[in-house]
């Protein structure tokens, strides 16, 4: 509250008719979120820049923007899980997949120490992630499968299977009731009612 409050007094004494709703540093704590109010989008914020930079110690500002993902299978760990490894792997995708240009070095989406891992790439448009979509990349001199990157919530519940991480539209599981567990659909369930 303490820098939204301190970027709301900066607009203010400026004569400038807008206010910061909230101010979050993201989960790792790399990054800081501001949310302007509705009647206010961030570019106005950004245009306003001057006023409010000083309050905040960074390296850049700058507007958020949404990355298209998709899944990259089977990375070797011991290439890739290295210091420099998620850079080396947006070199040797971007150099020997034409047209690939990823928009930051990719990410692990898995947390195992296994001999291979998934990582995620991004990119700025639908139509690179589309083209780059569910066809083999190469990178040290392997081929890696794609898939589509579904961005599920551990909390996200199954509304076929009933269970947690993951969303009925790819859920390969048998149908189980969210009223009595049994292996029927939720809207087939029958209530017994006893007099």
């Amino acid at each position: 509250m303490k820098m939204r409050n301190a970027m709301n007094n900066a607009l203010k004494n400026a004569k400038i008719d807008m206010t910061v709703a909230t101010v979050a540093k993201t989960q790792k704590g790399n990054n800081i979120a501001l949310t302007v109010s509705e009647k206010h989008t961030a570019e106005a914020l950004l245009a306003q820049r001057a006023i409010w930079e000083h309050i905040f110690d960074v390296k850049s500002i700058k507007k958020d923007e949404k990355w298209y993902k998709i899944v990259i299978h089977s990375l070797e760990t011991d290439i890739f899980n290295t210091e420099n490894g998620m850079e080396n792997l947006k070199t040797e995708l971007e150099s020997y997949n034409s047209g690939l240009k990823v928009i930051t070095n990719p990410i692990w989406l898995s947390k195992s120490e296994n001999r291979s891992r998934t990582a995620i790439l991004a990119f700025r448009t639908e139509a690179e992630a589309q083209k780059h979509l569910k066809k083999r990349l190469l990178a040290a001199g392997s081929t890696y499968r794609t898939v589509e990157y579904r961005d599920y919530r551990p909390n996200d519940q199954c509304q076929k299977c009933q269970t947690f991480g993951h969303l009925q539209n790819k859920c390969n599981r048998s149908s189980r009731c969210l009223y009595c567990g049994q292996n029927h659909q939720t809207w087939d369930h029958k209530c017994r009612l006893d007099s």
